[in-house]
């Protein structure tokens, strides 16, 4: 029988409020599954795309994870070996920020 299991991979911010991280203070990662859509952004008067990330919990039920959505998210970089680095901005109290996203599969 086949079984489907959720692709979980973590994600590094490289960011924060807008600021690059240094190499020695890079923060914790997030572990879970990634998802692209596209929502009409009121304050930008359009659509824009979308990336969020779940933490995924027992018996399948998921949960928005602690980063915030990465809006209008541009793929930078890919390694199917390594990982890849997504480029967008966030939003924080009203007020948008550069951020990348690094992200890197987890073997199960």
């Amino acid at each position: 029988m086949l079984s489907i299991m959720p692709f979980q991979c973590t994600v590094l911010r490289t960011h924060h409020l807008g600021e690059r991280r240094r190499d020695n203070d890079p923060g914790q990662p997030v572990v879970g599954t990634v998802h692209m859509y596209s929502i009409l952004h009121k304050g930008l008067n359009r659509q824009v795309t979308v990336m969020t990330m779940d933490k995924l919990l027992t018996f399948g039920a998921r949960e928005r994870a602690s980063i915030p959505d990465l809006i209008e998210p541009q793929l930078l970089t890919f390694a199917s070996d390594r990982g890849m680095m997504v480029a967008g901005f966030e939003e924080i109290a009203g007020t948008r920020y550069y951020q990348g996203w690094w992200m890197q599969w987890i073997d199960s």
